[in-house]
């Protein structure tokens, strides 16, 4: 496989942005942000700008394809199948995917739908923001990529020694799959807390009741996950807390800035994941049905 030299982002929203904005600054115009058509005429004639600084940058349709070397999936998840089509005139044989949405659902759909090599990931302690075209963040956060089976281990290899050469934010993980579960434990503590309450990660750090309520939902969702062979130890809960309190406190998570947008959320990728977990598994899981109510609810109105 040869070094990764053109890379697409699709999704051009806090995380999207952010990721590829800093692959941007080291290749410059062998980085395109994906999009449709409409949406490509829209960012070219408004500005864009991170932290305070104007930015020019490339945004390319289907109908400019041409080949590249790696590809990261940034939407929501109302748009990845829409996204999923975008990227295919872009595929040669060897092309990596990366999914960098929430949950543990993408990869494994990216997987049954291309043949190219799919490399599990988790973007995370990023506090990005995104709103009416301006990005803003003081912590770039990471990417954490692993290597699930061995016939990865090229591609693998060669998006390691692609990040390392443009010194893209990553962490090699030795259980991807653990560390994704991990993850969605987080997400349905910081997410759902933060929504409903349409509180900042500092807010839920220093009220005593969202913080206990931030910390009841990840153990109940670690109980749950214990069902399906998954052990998440108090220690990883501990310290995906001090994750969160070195996050900017006036900042917050994505779910609960869609909720501020009157947006759809990705409810269904945490709340709804365990519910469905603990009714095949006979378990209960009262916090997470709890927050999945009152989040469809917000929904609703």
């Amino acid at each position: 496989m040869d070094a990764i030299q053109k890379v697409l982002v699709v999704g051009r929203g806090a995380v999207g942005g952010l990721f590829g904005t800093l692959i941007e600054e080291k290749i410059g115009d062998r980085f395109a942000f994906l999009c449709d058509e409409n949406r490509k005429a829209r960012y070219q004639q408004n500005d864009y700008v991170v932290n305070g600084v104007k930015k020019t940058e490339r945004y390319v349709s289907p109908a400019d394809a041409y080949p590249v070397d790696l590809v990261l999936i940034a939407t929501k998840a109302s748009g990845f199948a829409d996204a999923m089509e975008q990227i295919k005139p872009f595929l040669k044989p060897d092309t990596i995917l990366i999914s960098c949405l929430n949950g543990i659902e993408s990869d494994e759909t990216l997987m049954r739908a291309f043949s190219q090599p799919v490399i599990r990931a988790i973007s995370q302690k990023m506090d990005a923001r995104y709103h009416d075209g301006e990005l803003t963040y003081s912590s770039t956060g990471e990417l954490v990529i692993g290597m699930e089976q061995k016939s990865q281990k090229e591609a693998f290899e060669t998006l390691v020694d692609f990040f390392e050469r443009i010194r893209f934010p990553y962490i090699a993980s030795s259980d991807i799959v653990h560390d994704q579960y991990s993850k969605l434990m987080l997400n349905c503590g910081i997410n759902q807390v933060c929504a409903i309450h349409r509180a900042t990660y500092g807010k839920v750090m220093r009220d005593p009741e969202l913080h206990r309520l931030f910390v009841d939902t990840m153990k109940e969702t670690r109980d749950v996950l214990a069902t399906q062979g998954v052990r998440i130890s108090d220690a990883e809960i501990e310290s995906w807390e001090g994750a969160i309190a070195r996050l900017d406190p006036d900042s917050m998570p994505s779910m609960a800035q869609d909720v501020l947008a009157g947006r759809k959320t990705e409810v269904d990728l945490f709340a709804k994941t365990i519910m469905d977990i603990a009714k095949k598994a006979g378990v209960p899981a009262p916090v997470n049905t709890m927050l999945y109510g009152k989040i469809k609810e917000i929904e609703k109105r």
